[in-house]
C-alpha cells in the first residue's frame, strides 16, 4: 500500500529524460557569459510536461529569460517549468502529481526547444537531480 501512496505522490516532469545541461555554474549558450544556472535543461520536443508533486500553481506567464513558465508549489518546495509552448493551467489551480501543466516549447532566451526545470526549497535553490534522486531512492526503500 505505501508503494502505491508514493506513486501516486510524485511524477517525472517529462516521460523521457535526457539532460543537456546541468545544474551550477557554466558558459550561457546564449550569453557566452560564466553564470549560474539554477536548474536543469532536459531535451524536449513538443513534449508534455508534468507536475513532478502535488501542489498548487502560483504563477503562470512570460519573462524574456524563462519566457512562458509556471511556478507550482508543493509545501516547502518550489518547482519551476520553463521554455514551454502552451500552458494547461491558471494560477491558483491545485494540481495532482502526474498531471499535464503544459508543451515545452522554445520561448524565451534558448538556442534549441527543451524543458528548464528548477526546485527551491524554503526559497533556496537545489539541484533538480538530486531532488529527483531522492524522490525515486524512497520508491525504492519501500518495495
Amino acid at each position: 500500500m505505501n508503494r502505491f501512496l508514493l506513486l501516486c505522490c510524485f511524477c517525472l516532469p517529462l516521460r523521457h529524460l535526457e539532460l543537456t545541461s546541468g545544474y551550477g555554474y557554466r558558459v550561457h549558450p546564449v550569453t557566452g557569459r560564466f553564470c549560474f544556472h539554477s536548474g536543469i535543461d532536459l531535451r524536449a520536443r513538443h513534449d508534455t510536461v508534468f507536475a513532478v508533486l502535488p501542489g498548487r500553481v502560483v504563477f503562470t506567464g512570460y519573462d524574456a529569460i524563462t519566457g512562458v513558465h509556471l511556478r507550482l508549489t508543493s509545501d516547502d518546495f518550489e518547482l519551476l517549468y520553463g521554455h514551454l509552448s502552451r500552458v494547461f493551467v491558471l494560477a491558483g489551480d491545485s494540481v495532482e502529481a502526474g498531471s499535464p501543466l503544459g508543451v515545452t516549447g522554445i520561448s524565451g532566451r534558448v538556442t534549441g526547444e527543451h524543458l528548464h526545470f528548477s526546485v527551491s526549497y524554503r526559497q533556496k535553490p537545489m539541484n533538480p537531480l538530486l531532488f529527483l534522486k531522492r524522490l525515486t531512492n524512497n520508491l525504492k526503500q519501500i518495495k
